[in-house]
């Protein structure tokens, strides 16, 4: 059994040296084994080694399923166990001022859509366009829950996080 622990002192070459000796008292021939590629082998053997190769495996295991993360999410809403209609939140625009959403369903209510910031304030939107399917939330640089209801009770919630004043862009009035 090797023990990684223990350290020797013994130049390379004294060691090269000592397992030519021991090979040739065996009656191995030693010019084929090489002392420096028998110690590289032996330091690949280690837990360090060993904890790398599986860290190396999880990222590439991520980079994998990375993917699957980036795909688009839309929530099918059921009435009385048949899907009838989709909520999909088809656009969305943030600008410094105001957050814009553009929803697609027939059964949104768009009475009862709402925000919650962190602090679990409600906010309602400033603007409605049912024919467009937009609404329109004031956005205080602050992180956002959008609760969307359908007519018959169903919800999605959406998360807007928080962004520097700063990276975003004022709104043209004239933007459909």
């Amino acid at each position: 059994m090797i023990h990684y622990g223990k350290r020797y002192n013994m130049s390379r070459k004294a060691a090269n040296e000592t397992l030519k000796n021991v090979l040739e008292a065996c009656n191995i021939k030693s010019d084929r084994i090489n002392f420096d590629l028998l110690l590289i082998k032996g330091l690949a053997q280690t837990n360090l080694v060993d904890a790398c190769k599986w860290i190396a495996i999880g990222f590439l295991f991520l980079v994998l399923i990375s993917p699957a993360a980036l795909m688009r999410n839309e929530l099918k809403v059921d009435s009385g166990g048949t899907i009838t209609e989709h909520i999909i939140i088809e656009d969305h625009k943030l600008y410094k001022d105001v957050f814009v959403l553009k929803l697609v369903g027939k059964d949104i209510d768009y009475d009862s859509v709402c925000a919650k910031n962190s602090a679990g304030k409600t906010m309602y939107p400033i603007e409605i366009d049912e024919k467009s399917g937009t609404v329109t939330f004031p956005y205080n640089n602050e992180s956002l829950t959008i609760f969307i209801q359908d007519r018959e009770g169903h919800s999605i919630n959406a998360t807007l996080s928080q962004y520097k004043p700063d990276d975003l862009p004022e709104r043209d009035e004239n933007e459909e």
